[in-house]
């Protein structure tokens, strides 16, 4: 996982040991590595995902509904990385999100503005005919792009949630939350005060699980995980985008996981057939 260089971000210890600085997500994940052929033979970045995760950035800063979109009137996409400083600029790579697929151009990888009180943070970022909208870009080589597609989240009702991972006792707005986007279903229900699981069906199946904690701070508020609106809880995921490579391939989910001094976000994708983390960093916003 790579942690932007900034000041510290007060996350609990147990998520805060899952990032490590400066490195992308273990190239263990066995995602197919992808690059841009540069000239001059320079160094392209590389990830541990098929692709590249952005975030569409917004023109004004008032209309956000995700902390996590950079305000850049100037670029439509921005990337959270320190990667892509011999990256020449102009380079081509084609934006999915929101139904919209378009060429986005490499503009420049520069300190830039995020969070509060003048904090800067290095990005890519890209130009585009148009804005995207609000929420994750994911930006592919133009061969890789051709059957690719950005998936809608819908609010599902709990009573169509297999009983695999929902028990009929626990379809409670009050205790759990469901989504689908294609073929892929996610649930997050409440486990305890602080707790909550995560779970990702992929065509009725279980294909990834895990346990989330609510992450506390001196001075911030100690109640428990809140349903149905948890969304911006302190260490809990949310759901915000969903993509797919091919109509074959598993859905590639994106959660928002903030913290009292940070955003995060973390992809889980098909490896092999296996649903896992393939991709997660945490950017600093602002003090608490």
């Amino acid at each position: 996982m790579q942690r932007t260089n900034q000041p510290s971000i007060a996350l609990t210890e147990d998520l805060y040991k899952s990032f490590a600085k400066n490195q992308a997500l273990q190239a263990s994940a066995n995602q197919p590595q992808t690059s841009v052929a540069q000239a001059n033979s320079t160094t392209p970045p590389q990830s541990a995902m098929t692709g590249w995760l952005g975030f569409a950035t917004t023109a004004n800063k008032n209309g956000a509904f995700l902390p996590l979109l950079p305000v850049n009137a100037d670029a439509q996409v921005a990337l959270f990385s320190d990667a892509w400083d011999r990256v020449k600029p102009g380079t081509s790579l084609v934006g999915i999100a929101g139904g919209i697929k378009q060429e986005v151009k490499f503009r420049r990888s520069q300190e830039e503005l995020f969070g509060c009180d003048n904090n800067k943070t290095k990005m890519a970022t890209f130009t585009a005919a148009k804005r995207f909208a609000e929420g994750p870009v994911w930006l592919l080589p133009a061969n890789l792009a051709k059957e690719a597609k950005s998936l809608t989240f819908q609010a599902l009702n709990l009573s169509e949630v297999p009983t695999s991972v929902l028990p009929v006792n626990k379809r409670k707005p009050s205790v759990a939350r469901a989504w689908k986007a294609g073929g892929a279903i996610v649930v997050v229900q409440k486990q305890s005060k602080d707790q909550v699981r995560l779970s990702i069906l992929i065509n009725s199946r279980i294909a990834y699980n895990a346990l989330e904690k609510k992450s506390y701070m001196q001075g911030g508020d100690p109640g428990p995980v809140e349903f149905p609106n948890f969304d911006g809880t302190p260490g809990i995921p949310f759901p915000i985008g969903a993509f797919q490579a091919n109509a074959k391939s598993a859905p590639m989910i994106v959660f928002w996981q903030p913290s009292y001094e940070g955003q995060a976000y973390s992809v889980v994708a098909s490896v092999k057939g296996k649903m896992q983390k393939v991709d997660e960093n945490a950017i600093y916003f602002c003090a608490f």
